[in-house]
């Protein structure tokens, strides 16, 4: 008969259930901390992949050696589903990367309850939670690719625990077609018996298993076969080969403050508006639930370590080193969440160590990680750092810009060529959103939107439109026939702002071959200045010498007003800058502006601008004709010699040198 008194049987039981769900109160954390990226947009590499998704449906599913990333779990299917969702696709997004990370968290605080005990699995999910870097994972959507991996991997560790070794191949097999860091975890897996102390025979055929899949997913993965015919060698594929190892020191370095989350930028980011807010609720979560712990019962058989202490470290140490080695090594960028893969290890570190400490030190700790947590996500200054500040700015301008487009423009004609005008520069990275990422196609679901720069202007038979984009992220419409303008706030637009996208329309027309309408345009512009005047009526003279057509070009001249050398050469710097693909202005528009072909001190002056204004082109192309007039001129062979090497960096994707770009 058993002796126990009712009560005291039935505590036990109630503290053993509340034992079970305490690993969910860390999934509360996250839901907490992850609320402030919720409402961002799509962005980057998120357009790269829907417009695969909404265009191109197997581009992501099958091995394209064009592609060296073969993600078809990550981006194939989860960017198919967001594609379903239409409108809706940044909110599923954030809401399956949530769900990810709370599978994440749940999985790590399992795996470490497991093997370590329940406190240290508890523990482990908090610290993995308060990682300052985890939130971004949720708020950048193209990021579910780290978030399966992780995922995955911890679901292979899993079945590994069970003995379910053929279950952990396919789970490792779906961490690898989410990303390609799942291998720096294999070893782990491979090792898994031998770290756990099971009969050292396994581990051989562990290796068979893991060694034939990852040699199958190798021979079908373009970036392995590109990497191993390079050498390996920096930038083989894009951003990934393996770097200069004077590099590895400096990734290892942040990433290890990162890690802690010390903030690894300089100057150090400033305090999030919601960060006091965030950081309340997420650290009166995080007491509640190291409270509760010291209450439960701790005597079942999952609230006990089945690990020997050393075991559990030395499974942490793996999880984290491996990761970590790898992307120090072979990824060239820095980003904060590359280091979420190796923050497993350290978490499950961590638990490990502050589960036999009082619930003081443990929740001074937490706080302070967690506090610090908070402050790396503020904004940093860099606008090419991968941070959820960055992230935010640059969701807050796309949104701004598509909202003016759709004010402007409920739909447009079929076939329709928009030469557009991009003024906004900065933080937003507006510029390489309409260009490179085409995404008018993606808000208007339209794939045969096609926006050029207008100087890029190309010959059409369809509907065409000039817009731009002004620098405080209005949209105006302008009719070049007419001339009238309207812009999307409804604001007067400004005519400088105007001016200049008419007159690289005016450039796009002449470089596509329609030089009499580019003529026309300038000589019957609306002219608010003399000064303004003057250089359109020299542009045109330009066109025209530039089609041999030399007596009208002459005849336009000596009907214009003489400008000082100064400002020929200032307003050369803007006509040249930006000219058309395949068409090189440089000796017509020199002699229209009444500047001296054979002039070194001309040639200079402008080689200088665009070489600080990072014109490359056309910088090389003005040293090397002053080095055509004065052979062996050391600034002009020094900048040459960088502008070339900046050319040939960009067509082998290699590195900028730093001090060139």
């Amino acid at each position: 008969m058993d002796s126990t008194p009712r009560g005291e049987s039935l505590g036990a039981q109630s503290g053993a259930q509340a034992g079970r769900y305490l690993l969910f109160l860390p999934a509360a954390v996250a839901i907490v901390l992850c609320i402030p990226v919720m409402g961002l947009s799509f962005i980057w590499d998120d357009y790269n992949f829907l417009t695969h998704a909404m265009f191109y449906q197997l581009h992501d599913w099958v091995p394209d050696p064009t592609d060296p990333f073969y993600r078809p779990i990550s981006r194939g299917v989860y960017f198919s589903l967001l594609d379903l969702a239409g409108r809706g696709g940044p909110l599923l997004g954030h809401l399956l990367n949530l769900a990810f990370l709370i599978g994440v968290v749940y999985l790590l605080g399992s795996l470490t309850a497991r093997i370590a005990g329940r406190k240290a699995g508890l523990l482990a999910a908090l610290i993995f939670t308060g990682f300052g870097a985890a939130p971004a994972l949720v708020g950048w959507i193209c990021l579910d690719q780290d978030l399966l991996a992780i995922l995955f991997v911890l679901t292979a560790l899993h079945l590994r625990l069970a003995g379910r070794n053929g279950a952990a191949l396919a789970a490792t097999a779906a961490a690898l077609l989410s990303k390609e860091t799942t291998l720096a975890a294999i070893p782990a897996l491979v090792l898994f018996d031998w770290i756990a102390g099971r009969k050292p025979y396994r581990i051989w055929r562990s290796a068979a298993g893991f060694g034939l899949l990852v040699a199958a997913w190798a021979a079908i993965h373009p970036a392995i076969r590109t990497l191993v015919a390079r050498g390996l060698r920096s930038g083989a594929t894009g951003y990934v080969g393996l770097e200069h190892p004077e590099r590895w020191p400096i990734h290892l370095g942040r990433y290890l403050l990162t890690l802690f989350n010390f903030p690894a930028f300089n100057p150090l980011p400033g305090w999030p508006e919601f960060g006091i807010v965030t950081l309340v609720a997420a650290l009166a979560v995080v007491v509640a639930a190291l409270r509760l712990a010291t209450r439960v019962s701790w005597a079942d058989a999952e609230g006990v370590a089945t690990w020997p202490r050393q075991r559990t470290l030395l499974l942490g140490l793996f999880l984290a080193a491996g990761p970590l080695i790898l992307t120090s090594t072979m990824v060239r960028g820095w980003s904060p969440y590359y280091a979420a893969f190796p923050a497993l290890g350290i978490s499950m570190i961590g638990g490990v160590l502050l589960a036999p400490l009082s619930f003081r030190v443990q929740v001074v700790a937490l706080a302070l990680y967690f506090t610090l947590g908070v402050w790396t996500r503020g904004d940093v200054q860099n606008p090419e750092e991968s941070t959820e500040s960055n992230f935010r700015i640059v969701g807050k301008a796309l949104r701004q810009v598509e909202a003016g487009f759709r004010r402007l423009y409920p739909t447009f004609p079929p076939g329709g060529q928009l030469l557009l005008s991009v003024q906004a520069r900065g933080r937003g990275s507006i510029y390489i959103h309409m260009y490179v990422f085409q995404v008018l196609r993606l808000w208007y679901r339209d794939r045969s939107i096609l926006v050029l720069r207008p100087e890029a202007r190309q010959p059409t038979a369809g509907p065409e439109i000039l817009a731009v984009i002004t620098p405080n992220r209005d949209v105006i419409d302008i009719n070049p026939t007419t001339m009238f303008a309207r812009s999307a706030s409804g604001r007067e637009p400004d005519y400088n702002i105007c001016e200049g996208a008419v007159r690289a329309y005016a450039v796009g027309l002449a470089g596509s071959g329609n030089t009499d309408a580019a003529v026309n345009l300038l000589l019957h512009m609306p002219e608010f200045n003399r000064g303004l005047e003057i250089v359109h009526r020299r542009m045109a003279a330009m066109f025209l010498f530039a089609e041999g057509r030399d007596r009208e070009g002459e005849a336009i001249l000596r009907a214009t007003f003489e400008l000082p050398r100064g400002l020929a050469l200032e307003d050369l710097n803007a006509v040249l800058a930006e000219q058309p693909p395949g068409r090189i202005y440089d000796e017509y528009a020199l002699r229209a502006f009444g500047i001296s072909p054979g002039d070194p001190d001309a040639n200079r002056s402008l080689m200088r601008w665009f070489a600080r204004m990072k014109y490359v082109e056309v910088a090389l192309r003005f040293a090397q004709r002053l080095e055509r007039l004065k052979p062996g001129d050391p600034e002009a062979t020094k900048v040459s010699r960088r502008m070339e090497a900046v050319l040939e960096a960009r067509r082998s994707g290699q590195p900028v040198p730093a001090d060139i770009d």
